[in-house]
């Protein structure tokens, strides 16, 4: 059966109208191609500071040195750094693990400890340049 040319009319605009909006969600589709391949990066061009933010690293009881400081125990993960507080004295190191790990000041530590704030400050100074002399020594 023949096609009237009415009909025929009619296929072919109904064919053009398929095929601009094809071709029009075409381009959309490259635009938002190219506007998402200038704002990404891959990660081989990322340096290691912004790899890292995106991992996770566990973390295990067994990968802390642990002190024990007036009823709080607190976590060390670096053995170079509990070596040195090791090595310091009792109180000293207790002021330092109280005011660096538990967020105290020197007011806070000195009524927990019912020492004056200036032995607690006097106490903290010295412990940190004895812990740097040590790290300094074992880093040679």
């Amino acid at each position: 059966m023949k096609l009237s040319s009415f009909q025929t009319t009619i296929e072919n605009q109904f064919d053009y109208i398929c095929k601009r909006a094809m071709d029009d969600e075409r381009k959309d589709y490259m635009k938002i191609l190219s506007r998402q391949s200038k704002r990404e990066i891959s990660f081989s061009d990322m340096g290691d500071y912004l790899v890292n933010q995106f991992s996770v690293v566990d973390s295990y009881s067994t990968d802390f040195q642990n002190f024990t400081c007036n009823g709080f125990t607190v976590g060390v993960e670096s053995d170079l750094l509990s070596e040195a507080l090791r090595n310091l004295p009792d109180k000293k190191r207790e002021i330092i693990l109280l005011y660096y790990f538990m967020d105290m000041n020197d007011t806070e530590i000195a009524e927990l400890l019912k020492l004056n704030r200036s032995t607690v400050y006097r106490h903290r100074t010295s412990g940190l340049a004895f812990i740097k002399k040590f790290m300094e020594e074992q880093a040679k």
